[in-house]
């Protein structure tokens, strides 16, 4: 199988820094086309300029999902997948047609606190067991495997280091990749509201019983998991089907987007994002866990 250095290798003036992941993507629905007040190419130049170097392999595929400002100037940010693989950026100065592919990374003296200032509206359950020093905010999906696999792992961490609060954020990836993912969303955003105390215990039952709910059946499994985490089944399935519920749920949707959230689980400590948590050594978390409560205010 082609990599994607080997796609861009005609592409990239400058450097190419590409990370591929084995979680699902979690990118947006494609946009039309870039609004032309707005300084940013159109969807239509993305599409000629990708066709203009790529177009000489048939097998090579791409969606063009958003086009937008970066932050630096005369720079524009635009989200492709290439054969349906996760989402990429491409950072494309349209001025000197050249491009860089890779990740924007925060870089200085305290080049998280922009994050953190976005996290302070982050509302989902916390652990919270003394006067917080820093903030851990997961960004997860309850029918993703690679979330299940960190979810013991985030909440050892939040009681290996109680002045840490841990926020658990609902980020259920599209129905296209995980069908029962927003109901369990819904259904867990009302378990923490009704009981906070019994959200993680229902949240892990939702986790151990992913093998077992499918979308069809997905309201009857999800109550019958209710009622051993200490919940009323009925009271948490009626909470599950109010508009309120689905907005909540869209807005932490939304925080995780305007953060560049595109898989699960993503994870932010202290601002500074960290992925694939469940394939980091337990030692080298709890360092960076240390490390980030040492540069809390950095």
């Amino acid at each position: 199988m082609k990599t994607l250095g080997a796609f861009f290798v005609l592409l990239i003036a400058v450097s190419c820094v590409y990370a591929q992941s084995s979680n699902p993507p979690a990118a947006p629905q494609p946009k039309a086309a870039a609004n032309a007040s707005s300084g940013q190419p159109g969807k239509d130049d993305v599409e000629v300029a990708l066709k203009r170097t790529l177009g000489y392999d048939p097998s090579v595929t791409w969606t063009v999902y958003d086009i937008r400002p970066s932050g630096i100037p005369g720079v524009s940010d635009i989200l492709i997948s290439l054969n349906k693989q996760d989402p990429i950026h491409i950072y494309w100065d349209a001025n000197t047609q050249t491009a860089v592919v890779g990740q924007i990374m925060p870089f200085g003296g305290n080049p998280y606190v922009s994050i953190r200032q976005r996290l302070q509206t982050a509302d989902g359950p916390a652990m919270v067991h003394q006067t917080p020093v820093i903030s851990m905010v997961e960004f997860s999906d309850l029918e993703c495997p690679h979330c299940k696999a960190a979810q013991p792992i985030m909440e050892k961490l939040a009681a290996d280091f109680p002045q840490v609060r841990y926020v658990f954020q609902q980020f259920p990836l599209p129905a296209s990749l995980h069908p029962w993912a927003l109901k369990a969303a819904e259904y867990s955003d009302c378990a923490g509201r009704l009981n906070a105390a019994a959200f993680w215990k229902y949240t892990d039952s939702i986790f151990e019983n992913q093998p077992s709910i499918a979308l069809a059946t997905a309201d009857d499994k999800l109550k019958q998991l209710a009622t051993p985490a200490g919940l009323d089944p009925q009271k948490l399935a009626t909470c599950a089907a109010l508009p309120q519920t689905e907005a909540r749920v869209k807005k932490s949707i939304e925080l995780g987007q305007s953060l560049d959230v595109n898989q699960t689980p993503t994870l932010f400590i202290n601002g500074r994002r960290v992925l694939g948590v469940a394939d980091i050594p337990y030692d080298q978390l709890k360092n960076l866990v240390q490390f980030e409560i040492d540069h809390a205010e950095k």
